[in-house]
């Protein structure tokens, strides 16, 4: 294949999270630095607006203006994908010299992906192709392709989700997060990995679960267990928990038990849809342990006030505690 891949390949193989041509793309990506960092941007593109530009155009110019549309026409990302479209621009130039637009279009136009999106505030049921159900959590998105349940049972995961998983040998279900994959065959299972969170949770509650990092299965999990993956360090912790605890959130509970005031609010933030503003001296570092079920924004405030003294005005969509 020399010192070319066909285009087909490197997308078939990103979208697949390396596991497609991998022999391939990885030849060639090693036969350069600059195939590497082809590779690395594309990569990168993908994750940040979840496709891909649809041709490429020896106009430079022209290349940056359908490029900055395409990313614009995604939800905005403030100044990362002004960043990302220049990447984007300067990467179909390098592609002119390998690959024509026509491959890059005919092959777009035949990879198609269904994304779910559940807003802060909200829980969304959903019923995927082979009837597996997930229910995602706040702030919440899977996506998975048209070939679910066709070619694989592979979805992405940013956020929380509650997965009942129908039994099929023949095809395992794969949940891709930011750095882990956790594989079945049919089992139910929470996952959550929310990118303003450090820490990977996986429980399991029925079945058998494995766990991958970077194509190595790491863990086997059997009911009961939780595995947290510290995503600064990537130290993996494997112990034994509720796990009416870890799905408490989908019979509309809140459960914490020894957090942190900063942890408590963000996880109020996602549940309620608000944005919440606290005084820097209550992030003491005091831990709360608490159950709350269908309580109102208002009475959930009024029972932290008992186990912690604050203040609180709630104006709209944003609340602002302070020291009382």
């Amino acid at each position: 294949m020399g010192n070319q891949v066909p285009l087909y390949n490197i997308i078939r193989n990103i979208i697949s999270n390396g596991v497609e041509y991998e022999k391939e793309v990885r030849k060639w990506k090693d036969n350069s630095d600059e195939n590497k960092k082809i590779y690395r941007d594309l990569l990168h593109i993908w994750q940040v607006t979840g496709s891909f530009p649809d041709r490429f155009y020896p106009d430079r110019p022209k290349a940056w203006k359908k490029i900055e549309q395409h990313i614009h026409s995604q939800k905005k990302k403030h100044d990362l994908y002004h960043r990302m479209a220049k990447i984007a621009a300067a990467i179909i130039v390098i592609f002119l010299s390998v690959w024509t637009g026509k491959e890059f279009g005919d092959y777009w136009q035949q990879v198609q992906f269904t994304e779910v999106y559940s807003p802060a505030g909200q829980k969304t049921r959903i019923i995927l192709p082979d009837s597996s159900v997930v229910l995602l959590n706040s702030n919440s998105k899977i996506r998975y392709s048209q070939n679910f349940n066709k070619k694989n049972r592979n979805v992405e995961l940013r956020g929380e989700a509650y997965f009942e998983v129908q039994k099929d040998l023949s095809r395992q279900f794969i949940v891709s997060t930011s750095e882990l994959d956790v594989k079945v065959f049919g089992t139910t299972f929470n996952v959550k990995d929310y990118d303003d969170e450090q820490v990977i949770e996986v429980g399991l509650l029925k079945g058998q679960i494995g766990i991958d990092c970077d194509k190595k299965e790491i863990v086997k999990l059997t009911p009961g267990m939780v595995a947290t993956l510290n995503k600064k360090d990537m130290k993996l912790n494997v112990g034994v928990t509720d796990m009416n605890l870890v799905s408490a959130w989908t019979r509309q509970e809140m459960v914490f038990e020894e957090d942190s005031m900063e942890d408590i609010v963000r996880y109020i933030e996602r549940w309620y849809g608000v944005e919440i503003q606290v005084a820097p001296e209550l992030l003491d570092g005091d831990r709360l342990t608490f159950k709350v079920k269908t309580e109102t924004l208002t009475e959930l405030l009024n029972l932290i006030n008992l186990l912690k003294p604050i203040k609180y005005h709630i104006d709209g969509k944003l609340v602002i505690i302070t020291e009382p």
